[in-house]
């Protein structure tokens, strides 16, 4: 039997570590499936880069993150978390998915350049990863209707939460809900603003010693005297501490 020159053995052996490889290479005989990488876990695509937008509004884009849970922030120029919101993109975990949710905070006094950061926490130490980030210029521009307070992403502990702002609405008049995260409505109130019809201030109060602790929103819309529909809305997501 003739010997086999060495580069023959050398592209041989190469040739089985690509087959091994291609195998899994771990002797286990498993399929194996690919973590997804950082780059391009989480995209934003609304609104574009250096856009202007007014309060409150609308961010969306793409993810393929650990149980398709994403974290959005808006941050001012000083890095100060402006807003928060956790975010569920419609799939995850090795299948690519969209999101898209808004943005409501107390506009700025002048037009002002923010961040908007969205990332992942890691399932293994809850760190920040599969960072991206956004630069937009948001208007100081009041819509019709504010909620100051509670802060947007702001936590509480206290066994009353007062909901107050400014509006400038149609005779004065919002209704304001405590809703659950996932979105049902928990107790309405009718907050009449001081003042109308101009612009004015706003406060009402919710009694919260028997919800458990998690995430809420605080929402304030008014209803249109034209047809009766649901316009102005304004919602600030809070959590409420164990």
């Amino acid at each position: 039997m003739r010997r086999r020159s060495r580069r023959t053995i050398a592209l041989m052996v190469a040739v089985g570590a690509l087959l091994l490889a291609a195998c899994g290479g771990d002797g286990d005989g498993g399929d194996v499936t690919p973590e997804p990488t950082a780059s391009g876990a989480i995209a934003i695509s609304v609104p574009a880069e250096g856009a202007a937008v007014t309060v409150p509004f609308e961010v969306s884009g793409d993810a393929n993150v650990f149980e398709a849970a994403l974290v959005l922030q808006a941050l001012d120029p000083a890095g100060t978390v402006l807003c928060e919101r956790r975010v569920q993109a419609t799939s995850g975990t090795g299948t690519p998915g969209t999101w898209s949710t808004t943005l409501a905070f107390t506009p700025p006094a002048a037009d002002e350049a923010v961040t908007l950061k969205a990332f992942s926490r890691s399932a293994r130490d809850g760190a920040e990863e599969n960072v991206v980030t956004r630069a937009v210029t948001v208007s100081a521009e009041l819509p019709a209707i504010v909620i100051e307070a509670p802060a947007c992403g702001s936590t509480i502990s206290q066994s009353t939460i007062e909901v107050s702002g400014t509006a400038s609405v149609f005779e004065g008049s919002l209704l304001v809900e405590l809703r659950e995260g996932s979105g049902a409505v928990l107790a309405s109130k009718t907050a009449q603003t001081v003042g109308a019809p101009e612009r004015g201030a706003w406060q009402t109060s919710f009694d919260v010693t028997s919800l458990p602790a998690g995430a809420y929103e605080a929402v304030a819309y008014a209803i249109s005297a034209k047809d009766g529909t649901v316009e102005n809305v304004f919602a600030v997501p809070f959590s409420k501490a164990p």
